[in-house]
């Protein structure tokens, strides 16, 4: 991610309010974790498993603090299972911005039918989870998309998918 967008979704985030950032370190989101930790605003707590991750949000958020969990689309898939329980069954309230590789454009070296498979397995995942969710392409409307998925959640009872592509990952 380039330092313009890194810029704007940790300005995103802050505008929203919300300072708990929950990662699975990833390579596209790899420079907002690190402008993260270096923020005293912030609280960033790295996790070493994708359910970990979303258990910690889940848990912080129905204690009333906002967060958002950082991981990639792979690591949406691998936490299905604590997606499910935490969305459907607990309705947990928290936001989860996902690098979300596969768009057309995409240039990265993950091989194309990987990428075919994230396109097709995703999407209907999320539907499946009832998890509502947003493909996040342009920069100029991350913002006011951290805070609506934020608003929503809480509106929603519910996690609240960004997956950002596009400019993002390029």
């Amino acid at each position: 991610m380039n330092k313009e967008s890194t810029q704007l979704v940790v300005d995103g985030l802050r505008e929203a309010g919300v300072e708990l950032v929950v990662t699975l370190p990833e390579e596209p989101t790899s420079s907002v974790i690190r402008a993260t930790r270096e923020d005293p605003y912030f609280t960033t707590v790295t996790v070493t498993a994708e359910g970990h991750g979303i258990a910690l949000c889940a848990g912080a958020a129905l204690g009333g603090r906002d967060c958002v969990f950082f991981t990639g689309v792979a690591g949406l898939l691998v936490g299905t299972w604590a997606l499910a329980q935490v969305g459907m069954v607990y309705g947990a309230p928290f936001t989860i911005i996902a690098s979300y590789r596969g768009d057309f454009a995409d240039k990265t070296g993950i091989p194309g039918s990987q990428l075919l498979m994230f396109r097709q397995v995703l999407e209907p995942q999320l539907n499946m989870l009832r998890i509502p969710y947003e493909i996040v392409k342009d920069p100029d409307t991350l913002k006011k998309s951290i805070l609506g998925a934020k608003v929503c959640s809480r509106e929603y009872g519910t996690p609240i998918a960004l997956l950002l592509t596009g400019e993002f990952l390029a």
